[in-house]
């Protein structure tokens, strides 16, 4: 691990904890969501400044950056309210183009093998009761779309989770990789019911937002950590 890498576990972390904690001391309170929105910024800035080695991070760096670009409109415009509502679309839409870019990321070397067969399992494990549970309070356009954004999310998951097994990144990195899918997965069911289900959609859940934040700068965090990797390939060969 480099000074970047360690740098970042360094601060991003204790950021995470304190997130959860105002979450839980001051719920809701529009300041607390000026500094969510600044903690993806300052990632995506970290990972356009850093040196890269191979055409896989500026992909990565991409990715973060319409990450960056959704979250103007689900946490930084969430402070509106006569936008917050109207603007969730243009923000599922950036993830939905930040995880197509990483699901091109991840392909590399494709196979179907059994450990690719046996990935599925836990992912579906997981999104289908909650995919069950939720589409009773979709309707019309925003089904499709949601269906449309679980299919992605789901592919995500499972694809980063493979590179384990293709042996293109080296297996450090196929394991960060990994990590950060499926924390990212994870995230996503969150937003899912923040979203949809009327228990929540009205209202603010400090645990349910703990478990939204506790997975997603981690998850982006470790994207940038693997952006920062100088050896990011199983050969340790520049792929530019």
């Amino acid at each position: 691990m480099n000074n970047v890498q360690r740098a970042l576990l360094t601060i991003y972390l204790p950021i995470t904890i304190c997130i959860l904690i105002l979450d839980n001391l001051y719920p809701g309170v529009n300041m607390i969501n000026y500094i969510k929105y600044t903690i993806i910024i300052s990632l995506f800035i970290v990972a356009f400044k850093v040196k890269k080695n191979y055409t896989e991070q500026n992909f990565m760096t991409l990715a973060i950056f319409f990450a960056m670009f959704s979250d103007f409109f689900l946490v930084f415009c969430s402070t509106i309210p006569e936008l917050s509502r109207r603007v969730v679309p243009f923000g599922i839409g950036g993830f939905l183009i930040a995880y197509l870019i990483l699901i091109v990321t991840y392909q590399k070397n494709f196979k179907l093998g059994w450990g690719e067969s046996l990935a599925i399992i836990p992912v579906l494990g997981i999104f289908l009761p909650h995919f069950i549970f939720l589409y009773p309070h979709t309707n019309g356009l925003m089904f499709y779309g949601a269906f449309m954004f679980g299919f992605v999310l789901c592919y995500m998951t499972w694809t980063s989770i493979c590179t384990i097994f293709r042996g293109y990144f080296n297996p450090r990195t196929s394991h960060l990789i990994a990590l950060s899918g499926f924390l990212m997965f994870i995230c996503d069911i969150g937003v899912a019911h923040a979203i949809f289900n009327p228990a929540f959609s009205n209202s603010f859940v400090p645990w349910l937002k703990n478990i939204i934040w506790f997975s997603y700068i981690p998850a982006w965090t470790l994207l940038v950590i693997i952006i920062a990797e100088k050896n990011l390939l199983s050969d340790f060969k520049d792929s530019k």
